[in-house]
């Protein structure tokens, strides 16, 4: 969810946008509320329709495994210069909070006050309420796989989190950063082998590791010279993820995420390499423009999105519509909608939030 960087060279500027992988985040994105609208329509308590989330449902921990990846990736080509340099600290952090939290609030402001409307489980306590303001993980039961109340998607967020300040203590010193690592790496082995408390087990999870295949993809990248085949690399391991994320739904859950998740994560790190390798030589198309406002918009519609297909379902049920078609106007809307809602929330608040604390 961070900005895009290019590495530079004499011919381009200094941290000028990589345009392919605001397309990617474009698609992901899309994906996930897909997937969030197809599973939601499917409840009973809705419309109890499964079509969208059979053909979607897929979908879902590939692309947010993608989606750590590609943070990973931008991370280390945004800030890997900056490794061991103290100075960098201070202005990293900064734009690590301006970039999440601001709009993470607003969010969170304007699912509160509909909740005044509309039935949420609110935090009851002082300390529920600002673990949800800090993003901090709380029991499963609170939404989300990591406890994440009101806004659920926010649990990825959490991870994001986490990232920002390993690779902090990278910049702030090497030898912190390899000391807090060599930590991760001997905590994720002794969860992996006697169990641990959810906290020690939430940083030992599968999305640490979705990072790191980022950060070292990047790596590769920078390092990588130009390729004539980059793109038809790219379209055989786009090929490869999207048959590796398809494993499950065929194999009638025999194929589990645990089997294919690491393929997929592997897949993802070579389809971000060969992209910017390929548009370092100028071998691909500039996107569209709406492309690149739907990329910036990418950060409100993630937030925004499940509680407007929320929403959405709600006032359809009680406007009498039931079935598919209740759940086909449902599924599109939700996309309508959450695009709508996207594109002005970062115009007109986002955008403005965020110059204004930089």
């Amino acid at each position: 969810m961070s900005q895009t960087y290019k590495k530079a060279d004499t011919a381009k500027p200094r941290h000028a946008p990589y345009e392919s992988l605001n397309v990617v985040r474009v698609v992901l994105a899309l994906l996930v509320l897909g997937y969030h609208a197809g599973g939601t329509v499917a409840l009973d308590k809705y419309f109890s329709v499964s079509a969208f989330d059979h053909w979607l449902g897929f979908v879902g921990s590939p692309a947010v495994a993608l989606f750590f990846v590609l943070s990973g990736f931008v991370m280390q080509l945004a800030h890997g210069k900056y490794i061991g340099q103290f100075d960098k600290c201070k202005p990293y952090f900064w734009r690590r909070f301006v970039r999440v939290f601001p709009t993470f609030w607003a969010v969170l402001l304007m699912v509160l006050l509909a909740s005044l409307f509309v039935p949420a489980d609110v935090p009851g306590d002082v300390w529920s309420s600002l673990k949800m303001l800090l993003l901090i993980p709380q029991s499963q039961g609170a939404g989300g796989p990591t406890g994440s109340p009101l806004i659920v998607v926010a649990w990825t967020l959490q991870y994001e989190i986490v990232f920002y300040l390993v690779f902090g203590a990278w910049i702030a010193s090497r030898a912190l950063g390899a000391a807090i690592s060599l930590l991760l790496l001997l905590n994720a082995a002794d969860c992996a082998s006697d169990g641990c408390g959810p906290y020690r087990e939430f940083v030992s999870a599968l999305p640490m590791v979705h990072f790191l295949v980022g950060v070292a993809a990047a790596g590769v990248a920078k390092r990588l010279p130009p390729l004539r085949a980059a793109m038809p690399i790219m379209w055989l391991a786009l090929t490869g993820f999207v048959a590796v994320a398809l494993m499950r739904p065929v194999s009638d859950g025999q194929w589990t995420w645990a089997l294919s998740g690491l393929l997929c994560i592997g897949l993802a790190g070579v389809i971000l390499v060969c992209l910017v390798n390929a548009e370092d030589a100028q071998a691909q198309r500039p996107p569209a423009v709406w492309v690149q406002r739907l990329s910036d918009a990418s950060y409100a519609m993630y937030l925004l999105h499940f509680p407007i297909i929320s929403l959405l379902c709600k006032v359809l049920v009680l406007a009498g519509l039931q079935g598919m078609l209740g759940a086909t106007l449902a599924f599109v809307l939700s996309f309508v909608v959450s695009i709508v809602a996207a594109l002005a929330f970062h115009a007109y608040i986002e955008r403005r939030l965020v110059a204004w604390l930089k």
